[in-house]
């Protein structure tokens, strides 16, 4: 199963791609899923990409989509490219190849749209269970996506993501070689009908706590919820984030890799937060605030960690640190 995408800088290339073939996976034939935790830019970079290769494969991602006025958005063809997001962009490449197999008779099937509860996939080896969205999550995002749409008379604006990420999908997998929490980009809401609060009610760890997480959201406050630590993962479980950036504002902060440092000591940060840019001399700096929007140092080879567990082993899980990953700790 692939969850979400990113581009590696230096190929262009979905990232995933080149690290399965790697390792010897036949992309069109071992890849079972594909699966979209949510529709923001850096969760679904390169993700059609990803669908097209992997041949045989399911995409699956969130209920929240389902609504007719996102669909709307991937195939309007009043909004140009410069006016929605490489998100809507990703989905509707997403969406043609889909069409294109069902054309070619190679499976009659369009996306699966998943909520809270949602088997994703159940064998020997190990059950993959959706945790979110909820029902009330599912019905604030569908409402945040309808206002987005242009209205008649009305100019075109851009159309971004929702800033909030309520239909995003958390995974919890369960398997004789341990637990994992994949835990997108869910965040602490107010009412427990929906983020952490309507997780934690269907009792995930009800058959043992996981010893892996993926922190949400770039590790930031808005996503750590202290009741996910003590009733679904272990003491000091093993961690990764990626962090995040855009102009001056970058996550994790300093307080939050306190915070998660606390929590699980040998957090991984995987990737770097991008540098300042260049500064030219006046002239060049006055052009390029002209013709640019923003800017900011390229951040160069994508981050990779992994980590693995195997039953024979009884070890826990293990990780090691491949290329721009780094103890949260010591990241700077």
């Amino acid at each position: 199963m692939i969850v979400d995408s990113c581009v590696d800088p230096e190929s262009g290339r979905a990232a995933v791609l080149d690290y399965l073939e790697a390792i010897g996976v036949d992309l069109a034939q071992d890849v079972a899923i594909v699966l979209a935790t949510h529709w923001h830019d850096d969760h679904v970079r390169g993700l059609a990409e990803v669908v097209e290769a992997c041949e045989g494969s399911r995409f699956l991602c969130s209920s929240a989509l389902q609504c007719g006025e996102f669909l709307e958005l991937t195939q309007s063809n009043v909004l140009g490219a410069e006016r929605t997001t490489s998100g809507v962009r990703e989905f509707a490449k997403i969406l043609e190849v889909l069409r294109e197999r069902k054309r070619a008779g190679l499976m009659d099937v369009g996306p699966a749209f998943v909520l809270e509860n949602t088997i994703v996939r159940r064998s020997a080896h190990c059950d993959i269970t959706a945790l979110s969205p909820s029902s009330a999550a599912i019905e604030r995002a569908m409402s945040a996506i309808a206002s987005m749409l242009p209205e008649q008379r009305r100019p075109h604006l851009r159309v971004n993501a929702p800033s909030k990420n309520e239909g995003s999908i958390a995974i919890w997998v369960s398997g004789p070689a341990g637990r994992a929490l994949l835990a997108a980009d869910v965040e602490r809401e107010t009412a427990d009908d929906r983020g952490w609060g309507a997780v934690l009610a269907l009792s995930p760890a009800a058959t043992g706590q996981a010893g892996l997480i993926k922190i949400p959201h770039h590790g930031s406050g808005t996503g750590h919820d202290e009741r996910v630590w003590d009733e679904l993962l272990e003491a000091k479980p093993q961690a990764f984030l990626t962090p995040w950036s855009r102009g001056a504002r970058s996550l994790p902060t300093a307080e939050d890799r306190e915070r998660i440092g606390a929590l699980s000591p040998d957090a991984v940060q995987v990737g770097r937060v991008a540098s300042k840019p260049k500064r030219y001399d006046a002239a060049v700096e006055r052009v390029l605030k002209e013709v640019t929007r923003s800017r900011q140092a390229a951040i160069g080879r994508v981050g990779h960690a992994r980590a693995r567990s195997r039953p024979s082993e009884n070890r826990g899980w293990i990780v090691e640190q491949i290329a721009e990953a780094s103890l949260l700790s010591q990241a700077a």
